[in-house]
């Protein structure tokens, strides 16, 4: 049985995450195995602080030991759960774990700068941990569950997600709700983006990427009416359109945490997320350029 610690109860991450590990306040068949929450560190907010006094009473309802410190949390877990809700914490509460060996999920967004991404990959090579990240929505039953389907409907020559990007201040542009189809998209595209455009408006970005293999991808970010999430994907012998529940979202990320944990493997490659960062970067950088072409090497 791991030992998980959380560091920052400032997302709502940090309550279902422990109820599923701790199977305390979910239906059975939202349990998640091999792994329990055992401790945890409140921490502190750049985005949210209000939510912390609530979330904290909510994870240790769930069996959490609270502690006042990153530190204290060293000798009691074997992996940490960093759950901060901006994207610009994560490599200074990340560090001193992967300092000190101990395997780290990071939530998302993986970070908000190209160096920042690169600086926590760089650390986990370094001292030969793992360190990984992904959001939840890659791991939704409909597109796992889509991506098993393509010996039957062949080689993927395109596609399009979309879902909510409301914007929030601290996770700039498409890192805030956005970063849930940003990442659906490269769960079915893969890595391999040069470059991007996006055509931005008050209630809706769209951002499309051109693949170095060829293939277009196309991203809807939307603010205002009806947000579900979906696919849309264009393969050699048929078109599908996929509607994404998020109900077995947390579980299945859960499960993620723990097969990646227990074989050292990171189910989401980080070199991946470091381009997913570079990806929304460069969105931001063509929007602000009215639409313009942006490289992905070029933003940072």
């Amino acid at each position: 049985m791991l030992r998980l610690g959380i560091v920052d109860f400032d997302s709502s991450h940090a309550v279902e995450f422990a109820r599923r590990f701790n199977h305390v306040g979910v239906t059975a068949d939202q349990y998640v195995d091999g792994a329990k929450v055992v401790a945890g560190w409140p921490g502190s907010s750049r985005m949210a602080p209000e939510r912390i006094p609530g979330f904290t009473k909510d994870v240790a309802a769930a069996g959490v030991e609270l502690v006042d410190s990153s530190a204290a949390l060293m000798d009691r877990i074997d992996a940490v759960l960093v759950l901060s809700l901006a994207g610009d914490a994560h490599l200074e509460r990340v560090r001193p774990f992967l300092e000190a060996g101990i395997p780290a999920y990071v939530d998302k967004p993986f970070a908000c700068s190209a160096r920042e991404a690169d600086e926590m990959i760089r650390l986990s090579r370094e001292h030969n941990v793992l360190m990984w990240q992904g959001s939840a929505v890659r791991f939704c039953s409909d597109v796992t569950e889509y991506k098993a389907s393509w010996d039957q409907l062949g080689p993927l020559n395109g596609a399009v997600s979309f879902g909510p990007a409301k914007r929030a201040e601290g996770n700039p542009g498409l890192f805030h709700y956005g970063i849930h189809p940003t990442e659906m998209l490269f769960a079915v595209m893969g890595p391999g983006c040069e470059r991007v455009t996006n055509a931005c408006v008050d209630g809706a970005e769209v951002v499309t990427g051109w693949w170095r293999d060829g293939r277009v991808a196309t991203l809807r970010g939307n603010r205002v009416g009806a947000t579900a999430y979906g696919i849309l994907g264009f393969h050699e012998k048929g078109v599908v359109r996929r509607h994404v529940s998020l109900r077995d979202a947390y579980r299945n990320l859960c499960r993620a945490i723990v097969q990646g944990f227990e074989t050292g493997q990171p189910p989401v490659p980080p070199e991946e997320s470091l381009e997913v960062t570079r990806f929304i970067l460069a969105a931001a950088a063509s929007e602000a350029r009215g639409g313009e072409p942006v490289a992905l090497s070029q933003s940072d």
